[in-house]
């Protein structure tokens, strides 16, 4: 094995391992330090041996039957067997099922992960058997991958920019492949020598897959880290951020973690030169520059010392050009810089007047920073202090209340009462409005729909005095967002498409993102994936660009819906992963039933049924979240019920008729949720009358399919063939207006099924291409015979030419095909 370069004593330790059957060997190591390399060496070896060999990464772990089959032959058969599972980190809980059960003497388990990322309860499990861990390659066993690599002897420099790798041996082989492919690598009399000294394009996308795997938080962490330097304090980022080093600690494990910075005494370090040219790299010039110049503002900040004689003197001066100082930074989207420069001028001192108007602007800075519970605590300072002007005081508290219920949620409640109950209305008292506001959510949220509709439409009549602020524009946003949750599709795309006018020189483009991405919302619910995509992309353009991380994750929702329609499930995933990592992070306050929806979902597309109605059991057990999500998506009662009847748990089907005919049953008037209620009761009961009138009676595009597609199961049961495949054929319809690609095929899967053998036979070769004699001619038929299937199966597929037929039947082909390579794939492992 001497490709397994300065890993002699691990190579030996694994051959000892595999002498005997039984037993763990856990290889662990940072990401790119050679575990996989070293566990596929393993396997081999013990394929060598004459072991059978399962070998699995650690996401499909859990689902891999080669596993379940191994495990049952040994029990059977006491064969030894040798379980191999790389990334085992990705899955813990399908790790930690495997370890539970390999006690066996005839199972060996090898595993290649990074405990740090799989969590303690894994680390703890390990420690049953042996694990190796992977340090760095020292400089003898790096120039031999280098010589090995270059087929010649490396140069000084060359060794030199290798060293810069830190002994990591994938970076290694990056460079030496990067300088190549760049022709930067020159070998001349035996001795290979670099062309200059910056880092290949190749490094440079390692780092960055890495960094773009992590949550927000931690990415930031880490961009801000390098701009530091290569070593760095932990106190210098979170002042740089604006946070404690406490609120930082989950992002600097998970930083940790990945392997790219160590720790070193006090300070942290990048692992290697390469390391932290890559993370300094991969970020734009200008922000490399802006993110400097604010190093530079807050170090020169920190020596600063000032004069108390000179801070007297021109106070009310030095108060509007801090003003105007936040405001231009946070125009220009640098919220961190502008949140520093509030704080310090605040703790300076700055006359009263300047310093209400600070705390109010810094406020809504926070709030589209994510950070609800900080401006909240902004605005009190606001409305504590004697002799604010009544305009600025009411702003003041309408931010209070509206940053409370991102914050806490219900427990705003009692506020937006008070404001609304204790004291007359103005039309111009923006803490009013936003009492109405509120009021309205939380009413919704509980399921009171008249309420909510009632108060939603007050907060959007009233005009609204100056100064305003951009979270303002929650009052339209909100209410259009219920107007589409009711189908009422036009109103809702008007009021976010004017809304309400604010002049927030601070957060210039919150209030039009916020808006650009409620309507996304409202335009996915209108059935118009194409244009939902195309606002949902830039409002989550803007939103990052602008550091609005309060709305990335709603975006990121709608991209997500739409990627599942379409059937772009990897899509999907990623949208999903990176908005978890944002709501985990605290980073996403707006309340929405969309995070549970798309990920049931997403569910249903890598695992069907089963994998929704476990999901479905954990997020429906609470009545609140069962109740949002029905509320905000019609179609759900009844696509919750179709998944819990075919995982066959009638339990679950039954809850959620229940709760949806609650829902109606409290809210007389809203033919939505009753509709919703009679679809859901309609299937569970496989009544195709009542099926037939609610498919008629749904507004919303989405959940109008999957009732007729529903009827067609429930008519196809019933051995009604005809009008099985016509609703079958609606259902195509809808979801191809809507541009749902991926739901036009599942429903073309049915259809396809329910073709006759002969129809089916039919069908291909005209696919292909035959005319109706030639596929006569090959199925000893008459060309009337074909042409009388041909007009069945036009029919039934609800399509109208050859060429859709070519279309259908080559998807169908191909998806055979694949179905057979998975399996074939499977059988081998």
């Amino acid at each position: 094995m001497s490709k397994l370069y300065g890993r002699d004593r691990e190579w030996a330790s694994v051959l000892r391992f595999l002498s005997a059957p039984g037993g763990l060997l856990a290889i662990d190591g940072p990401p790119c330090s050679g575990k996989t390399f070293l566990l596929r060496a393993a396997v081999a070896a013990a394929r060598g041996r004459g072991r059978a060999v399962v070998l699995v990464s650690g996401a499909g772990a859990a689902r891999s039957t080669a596993v379940v089959e191994a495990l049952d032959r040994v029990k059977i058969e006491r064969v030894p067997v040798v379980v191999a599972v790389d990334q085992a980190h990705e899955d813990p809980a399908a790790l930690l099922e495997l370890l539970g059960g390999a006690g066996d003497p005839f199972v060996s388990v090898v595993v290649a992960l990074c405990a740090d990322l799989a969590g303690a309860e894994v680390q703890r499990a390990l420690e049953r058997g042996e694990v190796l861990r992977l340090g760095p390659l020292d400089d003898d066993a790096v120039e031999r991958v280098v010589a090995d690599l270059v087929a010649a002897r490396p140069h000084p420099d060359l060794l030199a920019l290798t060293a810069g790798a830190g002994g990591n041996p994938r970076l290694v082989v990056e460079l030496v492949a990067g300088l190549r492919e760049e022709g930067r690598l020159d070998v001349a009399d035996g001795v290979a020598r670099p062309r200059g000294r910056w880092l290949p394009r190749r490094v440079g996308a390692v780092v960055r897959g890495q960094v773009d795997a992590m949550s927000a938080k931690a990415t930031q962490v880490l961009r801000v880290a390098a701009v530091l330097g290569r070593s760095f304090l932990l106190r210098d980022v979170a002042a740089m951020m604006n946070e404690t080093t406490g609120a930082l600690l989950l992002a600097v494990d998970e930083v940790l973690a990945s392997g790219l910075v160590v720790g070193a005494d006090e300070r942290l370090e990048f692992g290697s030169d390469l390391v932290w040219r890559a993370v300094v790299d991969s970020m734009p010039g200008s922000v490399r520059h802006a993110l400097r110049h604010d190093a530079d503002v807050l170090r020169a900040a920190a020596e600063a010392r000032p004069d108390p004689e000179a801070c007297a003197e021109g106070a009310e001066e030095q108060g509007a050009v801090a003003v105007s100082g936040v405001r231009s930074l946070a125009a220009n989207g640098r919220l961190g810089s502008a949140i520093a420069l509030a704080r310090q001028s605040l703790a300076g001192g700055v006359p009263a007047g300047a310093a209400a108007e600070l705390h109010v602007v810094l406020a809504g800075i926070l709030l589209a920073d994510g950070r609800p519970a900080d401006a909240a605590a902004e605005l009190e300072h606001v409305l504590t202090t004697p002799g604010v002007p009544e305009p600025v005081r009411r702003l003041a508290g309408a931010g209070r209340l509206l940053s409370l219920y991102f914050a806490t949620g219900s427990r705003a409640g009692a506020h937006a009462l008070s404001v609304l109950t204790t004291r007359d209305r103005e039309p111009a008292d923006a803490d009013v409005v936003m009492a109405a506001t509120v009021h309205s959510c939380l009413e919704w949220n509980a399921g009171r729909l008249a309420e909510s509709m009632y108060w939603g439409r007050e907060s959007t009549r009233w005009e609204l005095d100056r100064p305003t602020a951009w979270w303002q524009s929650q009052s339209a946003v909100s209410y259009a967002l219920k107007l589409a949750a009711l189908g009422e599709f036009e109103r809702a795309e008007r009021w976010v498409r004017e809304g309400v006018e604010c002049d927030d020189e601070a957060v210039r483009a919150g209030a039009p993102t916020a808006r650009t991405i409620a309507r996304a919302r409202v335009l996915a619910q209108a059935g118009k994936l194409a244009q939902a995509l195309a606002a949902a992309r830039r409002g989550l353009s803007t939103a990052r660009d602008r550091g609005l991380r309060l709305l990335v994750p709603l975006a990121s929702t709608v991209v997500a819906t739409v990627a599942l329609h379409r059937g772009e499930t990897a899509a999907a995933a990623e949208h999903v992963r990176r908005y978890r990592a944002d709501l985990a992070a605290g980073e996403a306050v707006l309340h929405s039933g969309q995070y549970d929806w798309v990920e049931l979902l997403l569910a249903h597309a890598r695992g069907g049924a089963e994998q929704v109605v476990e999901l479905a059991r954990e997020r429906v057990g609470e009545a609140g979240a069962v109740r949002r999500m029905l509320v905000e998506e019609p179609g759900a009662a009844a696509w919750l019920v179709r998944q819990a009847v075919a995982a066959g748990d009638g339990g679950l089907a039954r809850e959620v008729v229940g709760a949806a005919e609650e829902l109606a049953a409290a809210n007389p008037g809203f033919e939505v949720v009753a509709v919703a209620a009679g679809h859901a009761r309609a299937l569970l009961e496989r009544d195709a009358e009542r099926l037939a009138e609610v498919a008629r009676r749904h507004r919303h595009p989405w959940a109008q399919a999957n009732a007729n597609e529903d009827l067609a199961g429930v008519l196809a049961e019933a051995g009604d063939a005809g009008r099985a495949s016509a609703h079958a054929v609606v259902a195509s319809r809808i979801f191809g207006r809507m541009g749902a690609e991926g739901e036009v095929k599942e429903v073309r899967k049915e259809e396809w099924g329910g073709l006759s053998g002969a129809e089916r036979e039919i069908a291909r070769l005209v696919g292909v291409g035959l005319t109706n004699r030639q596929v006569a001619k090959q199925l000893f038929l008459s060309p009337h015979t074909v042409n009388y299937h041909l007009r069945g199966i036009f029919r039934k597929l609800g399509i109208s030419s050859r060429v859709e037929l070519a279309r259908v039947a080559h998807e169908h082909e191909h998806e055979h095909e694949h179905e057979q390579e998975g399996a074939g794939a499977e059988a081998s492992l």
